[in-house]
């Protein structure tokens, strides 16, 4: 398509678009701890470049909103997945709130540099710059995102939020878990970490013949808690059956699930 200052080329606006949402998407990643496998983030990124295709259709009003909200929500379910709940509409809010960040970068440099290398309608973005170039700034966007992500991560607590389905028996539960550094408890015999669970949802996993006693030690003193290895633990995209699930000893409240800080790395490593 040719307009009155520039053609735009198709292939270099789906390219820009997903380089530019594979970005934002990246940001909220990191800004959420969510930890996503990149290939996720791709995809979502893809699914926004394909959506400036928007850019060639005019006068759809209201319309344009909804397909952009519908798009939005799209992109972050296949990146962050649709539970829970609560982590999908923050991620939502924080894609729209660093694109527009993003669209005031670019206002700005439509304002003082060049005009007649951009165009920026329907929300949608084009440069009409050389390829390598392109290449380039990625390449130094992704480092200055890896490095303030590690700056962040430094200064962030250390306990972070999962949402996590355990399976056993047939039965099956989901729940919204806490990463504890105060919990490395360990199953003796195998070594395996045991993660703390609610004892209401203890009991819809408990089976007889698979509960094993494991001692602890509390602030009064020693004590032992009933657990059981379930068949398939799933947190995030990590997926293990090499752990125990405990029986808390008091209620858990907002999160139903203390996890064992030695899962951490296997999580974020998968």
């Amino acid at each position: 398509m040719c307009g009155d200052l520039m053609c735009v080329y198709v292939d270099i606006l789906i390219i820009l678009n997903t380089l530019v949402n594979y970005f934002i998407l990246l940001a909220v990643d990191k800004i959420l701890r969510i930890h996503s496998k990149r290939w996720r983030i791709l995809l979502g990124g893809a699914v926004g470049g394909l959506s400036s295709l928007l850019l060639f259709i005019e006068n759809l009003g209201v319309i344009m909103t909804l397909l952009k909200i519908i798009t939005a929500i799209f992109m972050t379910v296949i990146t962050f997945g649709i539970k829970p709940i609560k982590r999908l509409l923050k991620s939502v809010f924080l894609l729209f709130a660093i694109t527009f960040l993003f669209g005031g970068v670019l206002f700005a440099i439509y304002i003082f540099f060049e005009k007649d290398i951009l165009i920026y309608s329907n929300g949608i973005v084009y440069f009409d710059i050389d390829l390598t170039f392109l290449i380039v700034c990625t390449v130094i966007s992704y480092v200055v995102i890896t490095i303030i992500s590690k700056i962040t991560d430094k200064k962030a607590p250390k306990s972070k939020e999962y949402y996590v389905t355990v399976e056993n028996a047939g039965k099956t539960i989901s729940c919204t878990a806490l990463m504890d550094t105060g919990n490395n408890l360990r199953e003796p015999f195998s070594g395996y970490p045991v993660i703390m669970l609610d004892k209401e949802l203890f009991q819809k996993l408990f089976t007889v013949e698979k509960i094993r006693l494991i001692p602890v030690a509390t602030v009064n003193g020693e004590s032992v808690i009933r657990a059981l290895r379930p068949h398939k633990l799933i947190i995030n995209d990590f997926v293990t059956d090499k752990v125990y699930i405990g029986e808390s000893m008091s209620q858990l409240n907002e999160y139903k699930m203390i996890l064992n800080i030695n899962l951490e790395g296997e999580i974020y490593n998968d």
